[in-house]
């Protein structure tokens, strides 16, 4: 078997914690350009990342929201299971 055809394994990305308590009182992360911010308990995460169609919107924990920033990042898409809708103006 030629080992040069087999891809290496690139790195997972990781949550990196910016602030003990960010704004929703729980700590702030960054996650390859977005940043999620977590209220106390940890069960309900917000996502901000300019250009991503769900910004500003919340969901459950942060495992919830790094796989939409995956699929955004790499493949400029969302999930087949999201569809876009545009915001209204607040």
């Amino acid at each position: 078997m030629n080992d040069t055809l087999i891809p290496p394994l690139r790195e997972r990305p990781q949550l990196v914690e910016t602030a003990a308590e960010g704004r929703p009182g729980g700590p702030s992360y960054t996650y390859r350009g977005a940043t999620i911010d977590r209220q106390k308990g940890g069960y309900v995460c917000r996502l901000w990342m300019k250009g991503h169609p769900p910004d500003g919107q919340s969901f459950g924990v942060a495992g919830t929201i790094t796989p939409l920033v995956d699929i955004w990042v790499d493949e400029e898409r969302l999930p087949r299971c999201m569809r876009a809708v545009p915001k209204t103006e607040r």
